[in-house]
């Protein structure tokens, strides 16, 4: 019987719990935006939040832990589903043919590029934010190693280029730095870089096109 009276509480404690983090990480990614993240303060971010500086460090310890819990959210996205989980990564693998592959591999991609690369553009030149950008690039060239040897198992390579050069092609032609860079500085629509990206992707990997 206090089994069944306690669960309701303990319910409404963890979900209290997961707002109150969830309300910290948006707080900390619009001040990260705003103000950058060695100008944002732990101070800064629990006023935004609304909670006290000690809340802020008890849920996450030191900055670097918000800083990765941030980015975390931006790319796992409302349904908090890793890349290698969702639809479109299970589409890619599943097939037969590299064009679509690389068409849904891109859009599902820039699905993930909106909510991060702004975040990743702020971070970038940040040397206080050094470890946790080459943490998170580390994680997204093992992915893409990955989407390599499955776009290979459809397509051979060009001759001219190795397995890991077309790892590095395509964390540069579908990465955070380059989309931010056509999406913010020149203002290209987001079916305009899709399309850039799919074309380069399979010319400079696959020489087709």
């Amino acid at each position: 019987m206090s089994g069944v009276k306690g669960g309701p509480t303990r319910q409404s404690r963890r979900e209290k719990a997961q707002a109150t983090r969830l309300r910290i990480v948006e707080a900390a990614l619009a001040a990260f935006l705003q103000r950058g993240y060695s100008g944002t303060t732990m101070d800064a971010v629990a006023t935004e939040a609304g909670v006290a500086v000690q809340t802020v460090y008890f849920v996450f310890h030191t900055k670097g832990d918000l800083l990765q819990a941030v980015y975390e959210h931006v790319v796992l996205g409302p349904e908090r589903v890793p890349p290698h989980l969702t639809s479109w990564w299970r589409a890619v693998e599943e097939e037969p043919e590299v064009v679509p592959a690389v068409r849904t591999l891109v859009n599902g991609s820039i699905d993930v590029l909106v909510r991060a690369a702004p975040l990743v553009w702020i971070v970038l030149g940040d040397e206080t934010a050094r470890e946790g950008y080459e943490f998170n690039e580390g994680m997204r060239r093992d992915g893409y190693e990955v989407l390599v040897r499955t776009l290979t198992s459809k397509h051979p390579l060009r001759p001219d280029v190795t397995s890991e050069r077309a790892r590095d092609l395509l964390l540069l032609l579908t990465g955070p730095q380059l989309y931010a860079q056509l999406a913010r500085d020149l203002k290209w629509s987001r079916d305009e870089i899709e399309e850039w990206m799919i074309t380069s992707v399979l010319q400079q990997l696959f020489g087709i096109g």
